[in-house]
């Protein structure tokens, strides 16, 4: 057996897989992961397939994966520069954002919503064009006996009057709106928020706002295919399991945790959910990952005052 695959059977057999769960995370051939163990690299679809599977099957585990690739270079088969360029799923990955996020893509997903907004305030432009137009030809009418005036003058009483009710709706509206607006401020001051820092390592920082002291519960699940996840907490693991693709499992944080640490497998594949706001996790690239949750302090009266 070559000692690079029998580094990786090692810490196979010692994280608890087989290789049966191997290829349900890595979705790796089991043929594959065999070939790999016994260092049968010839075994495998090319020189690219070699590298690649060795790196996820390293971080799977629980390797270093470059570290690893650098100890055994000299027994991996290279790969042609433009054919990892080609092949590369982080390449593929860059290209699918650049044409998401092009000005094309942007506009026309927008596009519509501009239209209403515009053609929203041509209309208000129109009435108030015409408004102005009748009140500029009410000025003009000049009376012509006392009748006249004194209709002119009940109007004008009518409409000081109408003005005086307005004001005072008005008044009772943006009184409503303060209200609204600090209550408001309140919820959110006390919203639990989870805030993920991007990463390209296997370790992922959040920190968490707002976590309250007692009856926390974290929902993790597996996306469309399984994933083995372990919790954390006060350095030691309190729960781990390997989930089937689809399903989810509540588990209840202990009472003044601040601190705790999720890992799974397959990150990009796993769900999770604190106290019912999801945590996203996009922004990291490794598929074996580590997530360790921060609680911030709570804001001091005075900061809350102010």
């Amino acid at each position: 057996m070559d000692e690079i695959g029998q580094k990786l059977r090692t810490a196979r057999i010692e994280k608890g897989y087989t290789l049966d769960d191997l290829q349900q995370i890595t979705k790796i051939q089991k043929r594959y992961l065999i070939a790999i163990e016994e260092g049968r690299f010839a075994a495998l679809p090319g020189d690219f397939y070699v590298r690649a599977f060795i790196k996820q099957y390293a971080e799977t585990v629980g390797l270093d994966a470059d570290a690893l690739l650098t100890q055994f270079q000299q027994d991996i088969p290279d790969t042609q520069p433009q054919e990892y360029a080609t092949q590369s799923v982080e390449n593929t990955t860059r290209k699918t954002r650049a044409v998401v996020n092009s000005p094309a893509k942007k506009l026309r997903r927008h596009g519509f919503a501009v239209g209403i907004v515009v053609l929203a305030v041509i209309l208000v432009g129109v009435v108030y064009w015409v408004a102005w137009r009748a009140q500029s030809g009410d000025r003009q009418t000049i009376p012509t006996d006392s009748s006249s005036v004194a209709v002119s003058s009940n109007k004008k009483a009518d409409t000081s009057s109408q003005k005086a009710a307005a004001s005072s709706k008005k008044a009772a509206a943006a009184s409503k709106k303060k209200a609204a607006a600090s209550s408001s401020k309140k919820k959110a001051a006390t919203k639990l928020a989870i805030n993920v820092a991007a990463s390209d390592t296997a370790q992922q920082t959040a920190t968490i706002t707002n976590l309250p002291a007692s009856g926390n519960k974290l929902t993790i699940g597996a996306g469309d295919a399984a994933a083995w996840v372990s919790l954390t907490v006060n350095n030691a693991v309190t729960w781990q399991a390997t989930l089937a693709a689809g399903t989810t499992q509540d588990v209840a944080l202990p009472d003044g945790a601040t601190t705790f640490s999720i890992r799974s497998g397959n990150m990009p594949q796993t769900t999770i959910k604190l106290n019912g706001t999801a945590v996203d996790a996009s922004n990291g690239t490794r598929i074996v990952r580590t997530i360790t949750f921060t609680a911030a302090a709570a804001a001091s009266s005075s900061e809350s005052g102010e």
